[in-house]
């Protein structure tokens, strides 16, 4: 398919894709990594901060990356679509004692190209309470700077499951995932998340970064009514997805509407992971995003007058 109006060739962002990983992720030479980033770009660390600019980019993983020449990295997928990447990788530390036990968590990542091999803008987005978990279990066992570190290092097996191996047409995912938007406002307009959970198989999993893992519907079924009961009105605008196989990835934000009826804004941006299973149904969803937003939104939202149960607890993690 050819790009769109301004968009670049698929192999030209393949290939800067490439030199990415091969600078950043597998080489960690994060001077190079940096300068691979426009003078003007933005990057979005949602719990460490954003730093705008080449200059600041690079300061920042420098300074960052430091603290840790234990930790390698590696790439479960990746999605090319146009001139967004979408990626999955994970942060491994190795196991201090030398043994095999897993001291990992994974990321979710955007990138957007801007061409001559340069980056724009990348977000990353992760669960810090489970990145400080791994780490302070990682200390506990004996890790230190002085630990080697081991590029072999992959993901946890089983971690997250792969998409069913059937293939199924792009036209026929678009169309689901257009009723999987449906059926979720629909949702917050009735207060009924039947329907929603009946769109995912029996057996289906799902992975919330903060809340944990469900597995098969009826526990997704649960999970959503429980979680939806304080913010009825909590809506989802979703602003792009991209698709790979029977994998789909969107953007959207957790919106609660300005309880005067202006224009503020009260959202936290979540990463979704669909992997559609045919018939209709979902076999696996995975939200990514740092639950330690939220408290600082629901806070700004509940001082312009909105409401909450009298038990609810604010805090996270």
């Amino acid at each position: 398919m050819s790009p769109a109006m301004g968009e670049h060739p698929e192999a030209e962002v393949r290939a800067a894709f490439d030199e990415f990983l091969r600078v950043g992720a597998y080489g960690r030479d994060w001077t190079a990594w940096a300068s691979l980033f426009t003078d003007d770009a933005t990057y979005v660390e949602h719990y460490l901060g954003r730093f705008r600019g080449r200059d600041e980019i690079e300061r920042w993983i420098t300074t960052c990356m430091a603290d840790y020449p234990s930790m390698t990295f590696s790439v479960d997928w990746w999605i090319i679509e146009g001139d967004r990447v979408v990626f999955y990788i994970w942060n491994n530390l190795p196991d201090p004692t030398g043994g095999d036990t897993p001291y990992r968590f994974p990321n979710a990542s955007v990138l957007h190209y801007a061409g001559d091999g340069k980056w724009d803008l990348e977000e990353d987005e992760y669960n810090p309470v489970h990145a400080e978990e791994v780490f302070s279990a990682w200390l506990a066992a004996g890790g230190r700077k002085h630990t080697p570190p081991d590029p072999r290092l992959t993901a946890i097996p089983d971690y997250t499951p792969q998409p069913v191996a059937t293939p199924f047409p792009r036209e026929e995912i678009e169309a689901e995932f257009a009723r999987y938007r449906e059926r979720a406002q629909t949702a917050v307009r009735t207060g009924d998340w039947d329907p929603w959970a009946d769109q995912f198989t029996e057996d289906a999993r799902y992975f919330e970064h903060h809340y944990g893992k469900f597995h098969g519907r009826e526990e997704i079924r649960a999970w959503i009514k429980g979680v939806m009961q304080p913010f009825p009105t909590m809506e989802f605008p979703y602003e792009w997805w991209v698709v790979d196989g029977n994998r789909l990835v969107f953007w959207c934000q957790n919106r609660l509407p300005d309880p005067q009826g202006g224009d503020r804004v009260f959202d936290v941006p979540t990463l979704c992971i669909l992997h559609y299973a045919g018939n209709g149904q979902w076999s696996y969803e995975e939200d990514v995003y740092n639950p330690r937003e939220f408290p600082e939104v629901v806070t700004a939202w509940l001082e312009a007058g909105g409401e909450l149960p009298a038990d609810f607890d604010l805090s996270v993690g």
